[in-house]
């Protein structure tokens, strides 16, 4: 059984979604090496717009990692971050994007 997550996006954002996970991804980097530096500022705000960015590109799961890590940036709680920072990445290394045009029948798949 594959541990891969396979998530249906929109059509008219598909195409948008290689690159918003993307920058997901680098957004790991930036809060790893804003940790490092105690800029829990500059944490507060990737997971600020990973909060609000995540719904909007169908990842409600972005969505509420960004919102943990708001909170924690808020705390100033680099042991919650830390882990919610590794949780993000694992759960963006599983995705799998498959375009959805709103044609299938339901129940179909």
């Amino acid at each position: 059984m594959s541990d891969k997550l396979i998530i249906s996006v929109d059509a008219d954002v598909a195409a948008l979604v290689p690159r918003f996970l993307g920058n997901r991804a680098a957004d790991v980097g930036k809060i790893r090496a804003a940790l490092a530096g105690d800029d829990f500022e500059a944490v507060r705000a990737a997971a600020h717009a990973m909060k609000g960015a995540g719904g909007a590109y169908g990842f409600p799961e972005i969505s509420r990692l960004g919102a943990a890590m708001e909170e924690g940036a808020q705390r100033r709680d680099a042991a919650v971050i830390a882990k919610l920072a590794a949780s993000l990445e694992a759960y963006l290394a599983r995705i799998e994007i498959k375009a959805d045009d709103g044609q299938g029948a339901p129940g179909s798949g």
